[in-house]
């Protein structure tokens, strides 16, 4: 209006107030605000006519850009925040912002194959490794309280003690398995390493070298001890066991103290707050380290002393084992040593039912029951996870029974009634294993999935999947 003003000066206005001078230049402003005073300063708002069924469905786009598993995170999130929750979505909802935010997420889970995998080496490492525990428990406790008679002693000391070893150690090279794989293209192809692998290819997918050496420490002590537990078998004089016994199981106990540290040191313990299920997991294990080396030096602690600081650094292992399975349960698979594999979020296989395609998708805590579906079986709720590790302990406990009837095995000749009584309860209990067994391998196999492909692509058949997650 000031323009319009301007132009065109009203008629009959003295030429002393007409443009061209400053009276003139007032007067009109003037006359402009009188003019407008009763019209709205703002244009009433416009309201589209057009419905939502309208607009055009982006959902194919989306998949061939290959940020649609993110676009749905980012959807949910916004929508929780929409409903009053503290935490919404990160970024904007643009593709440029889906596509930073899934490069890291793209080089560890660039397939669904990728994700079981890592899903199910996590699981397994940290059931051995309560295994384990358990069974090193039960040898303390037996030797502390005297129980079982002398002739049961080796049968429920030494066989215990080498079956809880090989656990720990398998628990153990889980874990170095899953650090030496972290190539997710060998693992679509199938094709992954056992003992070794470039120490360059693994700094290069930002893992600390520090990760590597306390991987390898573990399982080099874990060595030692089951070199000890083997030798532990047979009658040595004091020279030999010294050697074969004593000594591997000290340098076993410092080789787990070196790696906890490490762990403390990868996940930042000593300079960060005790809010993650990682830091507890790494001090547990810093903790458990040190008490194996202490109590098996003999200048340190000795007798009654060496076997309370042994059996609380077990307890400490098994409490860091448990540990171990929430953060499984949370889908963090790195475990204390990879830590970058933690700090993904949560991760979720989603599968359509209209277009059948399954994708990986990162951060999705709540999922829309009516437009997706888990492909994988379902969450671990707490109940369940209480009941995972009841049936830990009942295998644990199975093994150990079946332990007891080995001393019964030379009753052939002498009374044979009683040998095909413990026979028969050693059949049942290592039946009873096996099942216990598998009862846990169900939870941490695939069963089935709508994709073979890998996140975000479309035209992939329905297929089992094993328990390493081959399609």
């Amino acid at each position: 209006w000031i323009c319009a003003a301007s132009s065109r000066p009203p008629t009959g206005v003295p030429v002393a107030f007409r443009p061209g001078g400053a009276r003139g230049r007032r007067q009109m402003l003037m006359e402009g605000l009188l003019a407008t005073e009763h019209e709205p300063l703002l244009s009433e708002p416009r309201h589209s006519v057009r419905d939502a069924s309208d607009l055009p469905d982006l959902t194919a786009r989306l998949q061939e850009q290959g940020v649609y598993g993110e676009y749905v995170a980012w959807r949910d999130q916004y929508m929780r925040w929409r409903k009053g929750d503290a935490r919404g979505a990160k970024g904007e909802n643009t593709v440029r912002d889906h596509v930073k935010r899934s490069s890291e997420f793209q080089t560890w889970y660039p397939t669904v194959k990728t994700f079981t995998f890592r899903r199910t080496i996590s699981f397994w490492g940290s059931v051995f490794c309560c295994e384990g525990c358990l069974l090193f428990l039960w040898i303390d406790m037996l030797t502390t309280y005297t129980m079982g008679t002398p002739e049961m002693l080796y049968e429920l000391t030494k066989v215990p003690n080498l079956l809880g070893g090989t656990f720990f150690l398998s628990g153990i090279y889980l874990a170095w398995f899953e650090l030496i794989n972290l190539d997710s293209e060998r693992i679509n192809e199938s094709t992954y390493n056992y003992l070794w692998c470039d120490l360059e290819d693994v700094t290069k997918r930002g893992i600390s070298q520090l990760s590597f050496f306390g991987a390898a420490m573990y399982l080099i002590g874990a060595l030692f001890y089951t070199c000890a537990q083997v030798s532990d078998f047979f009658e040595l004089d004091s020279t030999w066991k010294e050697r074969l016994v004593d000594w591997p199981y000290i340098i076993g106990g410092f080789l787990f103290f070196a790696s906890g540290c490490l762990e403390m040191i990868i996940n930042n313990v000593f300079t960060s707050p005790p809010t993650a299920y990682v830091w507890w997991v790494a001090v547990m294990n810093g903790y458990g380290g040190m008490t194996f080396w202490l109590s098996a030096c003999p200048s340190v602690f000795e007798g009654e002393a060496a076997t309370i600081v042994g059996v609380s650094g077990t307890v400490t292992y098994l409490v860091g084992a448990v540990m171990g399975l929430l953060m499984w349960r949370g889908e963090q698979f790195g475990g204390a040593m990879i830590p970058a594999l933690n700090r993904l979020g949560h991760v979720a296989v989603r599968a359509d039912p209209t277009s059948h395609n399954a994708q990986l998708v990162v951060e999705v805590k709540e999922q829309d029951k009516a437009k997706a579906r888990d492909a994988l079986n379902p969450k671990l709720s707490w109940r369940g996870l209480v009941f995972l590790i009841v049936y830990v302990f009942i295998g644990a406990f199975q093994i150990l029974a079946s332990c007891t009837c080995l001393n019964h095995h030379m009753d052939y000749r002498d009374d044979p009634e009683r040998f095909r009584r413990f026979l028969n309860v050693f059949l049942t209990s290592f039946v009873n294993v096996c099942i216990v067994h598998m009862v846990l391998a169900l939870n941490s196999v695939t069963v089935t999935i709508r994709s073979c492909l890998g996140p975000r692509r479309a035209g992939c058949r329905s297929a089992e999947t094993s328990r390493f997650g081959r399609s």
